[in-house]
């Protein structure tokens, strides 16, 4: 098995979050009197999420924003990337170790993968920003992975993303990296951020992780 170790990205990667990450803040801005962002704005996600807000609306204190935000969020639910579910199922089942590094935090994350129908099961590890000695892209971010199973481990993982800091995470890293097409950058082609998937080589772009179990199949 040439990738026995497969890390993944989680929202646009596994799940889709960004439609209704753009409409749930959208919605609270207008209902504060607050200036509605773009979906081209809300695509830019700096540190965390708090420094994405805190740009966003320079200036305003963010109390009204969170708790708008604690009284609305379960309404919108974030489903699995079609097929996602299944691929992973297969890829475990196939004696793959499966791994989730990602920058949301843990405030909801067992919540949206509930959602989706990903079961927290499937994965040996799943590592928000809290756990992590420095974000996406520093490659440090895969830190707890090669805690739990040693350093040499990179040589045979790949990692699954669909953002630029996610490939240049991996590249720094010294991991192969498979991108995938379901990520905002990508569909909203933001300061021509998509250019990231069209500098790969067209064998490393999927339209989605469904499409992964398939592509190790492959002879890359």
């Amino acid at each position: 098995m040439r990738y026995p170790v497969l890390i993944f990205d989680l929202d646009d990667t596994l799940i889709e979050s960004f439609p209704e990450y753009v409409r749930l803040h959208q919605r609270i801005a207008a209902d504060l009197g607050w200036r509605v962002p773009s979906a081209a704005e809300l695509v830019h996600y700096g540190p965390t999420w708090e420094d994405t807000l805190a740009r966003l609306w320079p200036g305003l204190g963010l109390d009204p924003f969170m708790a708008c935000y604690e009284e609305l969020a379960d309404e919108h639910c974030y489903p699995a990337i079609t097929g996602v579910p299944q691929a992973l199922t297969r890829l475990r089942a196939q004696g793959h170790s499966l791994w989730i590094v990602t920058k949301r935090s843990r405030r909801r994350l067992a919540q949206r993968m509930n959602q989706a129908g990903l079961g927290q099961d499937l994965f040996e590890g799943i590592f928000a920003i809290e756990d992590q000695p420095a974000s996406k892209p520093d490659p440090r971010c895969f830190a707890p992975v090669w805690q739990a199973l040693g350093s040499t481990m990179a040589e045979r993982a790949l990692y699954v993303g669909d953002r630029e800091d996610d490939h240049l995470a991996a590249r720094a890293a010294g991991l192969r990296f498979v991108g995938v097409r379901t990520g905002p950058e990508h569909h909203t082609g933001v300061d021509a951020r998509s250019s990231f998937l069209d500098a790969l080589p067209d064998e490393h772009v999927l339209d989605t992780a469904a499409e992964l179990p398939a592509w190790l199949e492959g002879p890359w």
